[in-house]
């Protein structure tokens, strides 16, 4: 508690967890910074790659803004709730609750609530889709075949793209619902617990989608030799990253139907696990989720430097799977551009083949 002639503020666990995992988030988004100018200094062009960067970086800055934003109101003594019960008993426990006066904008403090915590939700979907995109061109990357790369950027883009729109046009479609009820409206209750059930069933129709895309990637290219052990190993690791990813995606999404069906308020400070519960969630299934990908973000690059090696080697007849070692080399840092070119067309034609 910090006093003072006039003002008395008092930090509770509910606002020190989220003060923590704010700062756990500013870790993060320094992080996303630097190792965009990492990869900034090595190829200029915008690629994926930078923009799942971005995408994590946009997360931990909408974190942080929103956290702060809940600290604000708890700290100013508002009494606004991230309920998750059903609609139908919402105004039971209401109509029950006769001990306390209903503030006049209590209905806006609880929709603001809902909004601040929700709104970042969506981009870490969108992070992790984009993720599932960038593991689907390392694993083109990874072996010889006779798609054309170019082709499978594109149409993953325009599914990523549809993707987004209808993500992001449903939300904001919601939250606007939320906002245009008045204070006694049972419609916006209703459209509230929407969208704290809506962001959960995403987020397991997402895992479910990537584990489609990741089977039939596998099973399509599965008679194409690797490019080298060494490719294979980073899809390899790239693919644990991603299957990280899914893993949290599936606890978070289990979690958030396990609150609205228990009827657990996330954001409070009246007492309780809720603090606690909420801030484990967010380090195992935001932030360490973050931390592995900007770990393994070099893996990515020295992946497409892999392939320009093997290509090369694959052109003078001195390929040999299984043998072939990076080097670390400005001439193989300069060659990522060039590789880039070549991969826009078939690596491999039926002439080609014996």
């Amino acid at each position: 508690m910090l006093e003072g002639s006039d003002l008395t503020v008092t930090l509770d666990l509910f606002v020190v967890s989220l003060l923590l995992a704010s700062l756990l988030f500013l870790f993060c988004l320094v992080l996303a910074k630097r190792k965009y100018n990492f990869l900034n200094r090595i190829n200029p062009t915008f690629d994926l790659k930078k923009l799942l960067i971005l995408s994590a970086a946009t997360v931990c800055f909408l974190r942080v803004m929103s956290f702060i934003g809940v600290i604000a109101m708890d700290l100013a003594n508002i009494r606004a709730h991230y309920s998750m019960k059903p609609a139908s008993s919402h105004h039971k426990s209401e109509k029950a609750n006769n001990n306390h006066p209903v503030e006049k904008n209590q209905a806006f403090y609880d929709s603001s609530m809902t909004v601040l915590f929700d709104l970042p939700n969506a981009i870490v979907i969108s992070t992790y889709v984009l993720l599932t995109l960038v593991w689907a061109e390392c694993s083109l990357l990874s072996r010889f075949h006779t798609e054309s790369t170019a082709k499978w950027r594109k149409r993953g883009l325009l599914w990523y793209m549809v993707f987004n729109t209808s993500l992001y046009a449903t939300q904001i479609i919601l939250y606007i619902l939320i906002f245009m009820g008045g204070v006694e409206s049972e419609q916006v209750v209703i459209v509230r617990n929407v969208v704290n059930v809506a962001m959960a069933v995403i987020n397991l129709s997402a895992v479910c989608l990537v584990a489609l895309l990741y089977v039939y990637l596998n099973v399509s290219f599965s008679g194409f030799p690797y490019r080298s052990q060494n490719s294979k190993e980073s899809l390899r690791k790239i693919s644990n990253v991603m299957l990280f990813w899914s893993l949290t995606r599936i606890v978070w999404g289990v979690a958030m139907l396990l609150a609205w069906t228990e009827d657990i308020d996330l954001l409070t400070s009246q007492g309780g696990w809720s603090p606690i519960i909420l801030f484990v969630l967010l380090i195992l299934c935001e932030i360490v989720p973050i931390v592995a990908l900007m770990d393994y973000n070099r893996v990515i690059f020295d992946f497409e430097r892999g392939a320009t090696r093997a290509m090369s080697s694959l052109a003078t007849g001195h390929h040999v799977l299984g043998t072939l070692q990076f080097e670390e080399s400005d001439e193989e840092l300069n060659a990522s551009e060039s590789f880039r070119r070549t991969s826009e067309e078939p690596l491999l034609s039926s002439g080609n083949i014996s």
